[in-house]
This record gives structure tokens, C-alpha cells and sequence, in this order.
């Protein structure tokens, strides 16, 4: 008996040692906004790419000023000093509790027209399943020299500001609803704050407010954004240029120091994507270096940002299951779509840049993507739920320092492969391979003698891609509602 006591408080002695360190970040307030007579910025309500029918699912939106005092991080990890910070969240959330499923996806907007790609890229999904969705703002007020357009030239940088400098900062809020936005307010010093030989064009509150947002949601409220829900897990869904501030946070350890007060995690898993991790800083990585255990990290690469590690030569992580690593590459998703644009946004096209007569230019890929991100979100929910691991999917195979193509389809070998690339009806390309000088990717489609020696007719091409969507939902990459509404990517007439 007295062993067992000794031993028992050895391991308690062990345990409080792992997680002296741990500490509760402060608890923030949340606000609501007052009408300012027109629908916030990224609202599903509004006609555009983030629009979704929310009355149809029962579901409403509410937004909040989220107020508090968050801690000032340098890129290398470095904690400077607290400051005050008021910035907003977009609350997405059933109208009956009782279809609330128990998790909330919370998302950075992106600083580029405040576009949430994660929402676009799962919208359906979430409404369907009754998630809770929050996104929320990391913006700062603009400096003197703006450090998102930072660039190796002057004209390039000057470009970058004709393109994108109407549609970022505060400013840009403010001017699209000065009585909604005029509060809003993060820390910035370009001196203390870099990354690189650069100032640091993330915001150094992001990883602090992520923190207080989650434990915000997670604490039951009589008031607040969820108040009469039991949120039981936090997911965080990060895409492009914000996906940096979440692997930050994963690589300094922050899952491990911020902790609810029971010391369970803030967050309960992380999807990020569309981003090529470090290069902003030339610290390439691709892997957390302080992983944490019991929670999935997953990264969705889409074909343009597998070609540049591809290009690199940068070595990928293997999957494992401790810790819980999935990293997809998918081919036929571009890096945007047309769908995939935030509020005011637009972006060149071929004929913008005097690419208008290649053939490889002329042609965007706009294919549903958003149904392998929808599939891959439900595999991780499981996998946190239920304990079923992620499907491993192989990587694109490499040649070198080059992507290996099938001669008879022209596109890539290995990766995720959708149905449009497993029965194709064009060539998938990246901007690093066309040289078309766009953010968009592009295609070639094939001519109509190539579809007809290749498949026959439509019909028979028709039956193959049926045929592919069933494989796809076998594998884990399609869900078996949304193949039902997957249409093929070619037509009767381009037979």
C-alpha cells in the first residue's frame, strides 16, 4: 500500500513537472456590433463567393467585436510585451441548438479582401452537419511601408500595391463600414516585429487572440456568441497566407502552453492548406517542430503549392498516426478559383498580362475541390471522435526536381486524385510549368479527337467518371452525398 502511494505520487509529481508550463490565456470579451445598416463584411447573406443559403439550414449569423489583451510575439517565439487589442468574429451557428453537433471551426480571414477560402471550401459540409463556424479578423492598421508587399524590386512592389492595396488593413474595412469597423485595432511595430530581413507581415496579437477565441467558445456562457451551446471541440480550418500564424503557433509551442483550465487542449484539431510554409521568412518547414500529441495536424496542398515543393526539392513528412500527421497533395485543385475570391477582390487574367494567345493560359480550372476538403474535414472529425485514423494518400511522385506526368494523360502521377483526374478531360497545370504569370491555374482541355479515341463517346466517359466517384468515395476523398450531385467535368458537346 505505502509503494503504491509513493509510487502514485511520483507520477503526479511527474505530471505537474510536464505542465508547469502550462498556463490559461486570458479570457476576452465579445460584443455585440450594433446594426450599421448593411451585412458585415464575408457575410454568407451577401451575393458572392462566400454566399450560402442559411435560412435553408436553419442557420444564423451574428457578428461581435472581440475585445482583449494579447501578448506581442516575434516569428522566432519571442513574447515582447501585452497589449489591448478589438477585433471582430463572424458567428455562424444553427438557430436550434439541438442541431449543434459539438464543434466549432474557427478560421482566420484572409488579409486579402477578408476572404475565409476555409468556409468557401466547406460551406455545404458545415451547414449540412450542423457545425458551428467562426471566422475572425487579424488585420492591423497600415504602416508606413506596408510589409505584404515587400518585394525584390520597386516596380514589383509598387505592383503589389496597385494590385491588392485597396483590399487589406483596417483601412480597407473602414472604408467599406467606417460605423462597424472604426474600433477595430491590433499592435504593430515594424522594428521589433520581423521575419526574415523583413518586417513581419503577420500580425504579432494572431497566436494570442486564436488562443483567447478558443477559450472564449469553449467556456459555457449564459451570454456571448454560443451562449446555450456545449461546445465540446474546437477545429481550426486555415487557408493560404493565415495558415503561417496556426503553424507558428503549432512550431513554438503553443498547443502545449495555452491550455483550458482543466488542461485539455484549446484546440481539438488543425487543417491548414494553400500555404507554402516559412518561405516568407526562409524558414522552410513543413512539420511543426513541437508537435502535439492526441490532436490531427493535416495539410491540404493544392497542385500549384505541391509544384513549388516539388521544384525546392523540400522533403515532405512521412504519415504517422502519433503523431496524428496526414499530408495530402491533390491534384486538379488549383491555388484559386474564381469561387474563391474575398470581397472586392478580383485577380488578372492571361489577356491582363499579354498571355491571351498561349493555349496554356487561356483556360482556368474551377473543378469542385471543395468536396475533397469537405471529405477530408469529416475524416478528421472521425478520427477525433471516433479514433479512426485519416485515409494515407501517396505523394505526387517526383522525377528529381520535377513532377512526373502520365504521357498518355499529360497529368500527374500519384497524390489525391478526384475523379476529373482519374477520368480526365484536360491537362492539369501550375503557373510555375505554363509561365502564364497568374495567381489562377490553368488547363488545357483536350480537342475532340483526343476525347473521342480516349473514351469513345460521352456516354461511355460519362460511365468512367461514375465509375471514379465511386473509387473516390471508397478511398475517403468524396463523401457519398456530394458524389450524388458531382456532375462529369466534359460535356455531350465537347464530344
Amino acid at each position: 500500500m505505502e509503494r503504491s502511494i509513493i509510487l502514485g505520487g511520483m507520477l503526479l509529481s511527474l505530471a505537474l513537472t510536464a505542465n508547469a508550463w502550462a498556463e490559461v490565456p486570458r479570457m476576452p470579451t465579445a460584443i455585440a456590433i450594433p446594426p450599421s445598416g448593411q451585412l458585415p463584411l464575408s457575410s454568407a447573406r451577401r451575393p458572392g463567393t462566400e454566399y450560402s443559403d442559411l435560412d435553408r439550414y436553419g442557420y444564423t449569423e451574428e457578428e461581435f467585436y472581440l475585445q482583449g489583451v494579447a501578448p506581442a510575439i516575434t516569428a522566432a517565439g519571442q513574447t515582447l510585451l501585452e497589449a489591448p487589442y478589438t477585433t471582430r468574429i463572424l458567428v455562424r451557428k444553427p438557430m436550434d441548438p439541438a442541431r449543434f453537433n459539438g464543434t466549432v471551426v474557427i478560421e482566420p480571414f484572409s488579409w486579402f479582401g477578408e476572404r475565409g477560402a476555409g468556409w468557401i471550401l466547406t460551406r455545404d459540409y458545415l451547414l449540412r452537419r450542423g457545425y458551428a463556424f467562426v471566422g475572425y479578423t487579424l488585420n492591423l492598421n497600415q504602416p508606413a511601408v506596408d510589409p505584404k508587399f515587400i518585394a525584390d524590386t520597386p516596380a514589383a512592389e509598387a505592383d503589389g500595391i496597385t494590385q491588392y492595396g485597396r483590399i487589406v488593413n483596417f483601412e480597407f474595412m473602414r472604408r467599406f463600414d467606417f460605423a462597424r469597423y472604426a474600433p477595430l485595432g491590433t499592435y504593430y511595430d515594424p522594428q521589433r516585429f520581423t521575419r526574415g530581413n523583413a518586417p513581419d507581415p503577420f500580425v504579432p496579437q494572431s497566436q494570442g487572440i486564436g488562443a483567447q477565441l478558443a477559450l472564449l467558445l469553449k467556456t459555457p456562457a449564459t451570454q456571448g456568441p454560443l451562449a446555450g451551446f456545449a461546445v465540446q471541440r474546437v477545429y481550426v480550418n486555415s487557408w493560404a497566407v493565415t495558415a503561417q500564424v496556426w503553424m507558428d503557433y503549432l512550431d513554438q509551442g503553443r498547443h502545449q502552453q495555452w491550455r483550458m483550465p482543466d488542461d485539455t487542449p484549446l484546440i481539438d484539431a488543425y487543417m491548414t492548406g494553400r500555404m507554402a510554409y516559412g518561405e516568407v521568412g526562409g524558414d522552410v518547414i513543413r512539420l511543426p517542430r513541437r508537435m502535439p500529441e492526441g490532436v490531427p495536424f493535416v495539410t491540404v496542398y493544392s497542385q500549384s503549392e505541391l509544384m513549388h515543393d516539388v521544384l525546392e526539392g523540400i522533403p515532405l513528412p512521412p504519415d504517422t498516426d502519433s503523431p496524428q500527421v496526414r499530408y495530402y497533395e491533390v491534384t486538379g485543385m488549383p491555388h484559386l478559383r474564381l469561387a474563391d475570391l474575398g470581397t472586392q477582390h478580383t485577380e488578372r487574367f492571361a489577356a491582363d498580362v499579354g498571355k491571351g494567345d498561349d493555349p496554356r493560359c487561356q483556360t482556368l480550372y474551377d473543378e469542385p475541390v471543395e468536396l475533397v476538403v469537405s471529405a477530408l474535414l469529416e475524416r478528421m472529425d472521425q478520427w477525433v471522435r471516433e479514433g479512426t485514423p485519416m485515409p494515407r494518400a501517396s505523394r505526387v511522385v517526383r522525377d528529381g526536381k520535377a513532377a512526373a506526368r502520365a504521357p498518355s494523360t499529360g497529368n500527374l502521377l500519384g497524390g489525391v486524385r478526384p475523379p476529373w483526374v482519374q477520368v480526365p478531360s484536360a491537362t492539369y497545370l501550375t503557373d510555375q510549368e505554363t509561365g502564364c504569370g497568374l495567381i489562377y491555374d490553368t488547363k488545357v482541355p483536350y480537342a475532340k479527337d483526343v476525347l473521342g479515341r480516349r473514351y469513345g463517346n460521352f456516354n461511355r466517359y460519362a460511365q468512367k467518371f461514375e465509375e471514379a466517384k465511386a473509387q473516390s468515395v471508397k478511398e475517403g476523398y468524396l463523401l457519398p452525398d456530394d458524389a450524388a450531385g458531382l456532375r462529369p467535368i466534359a460535356t455531350p458537346q465537347d464530344f
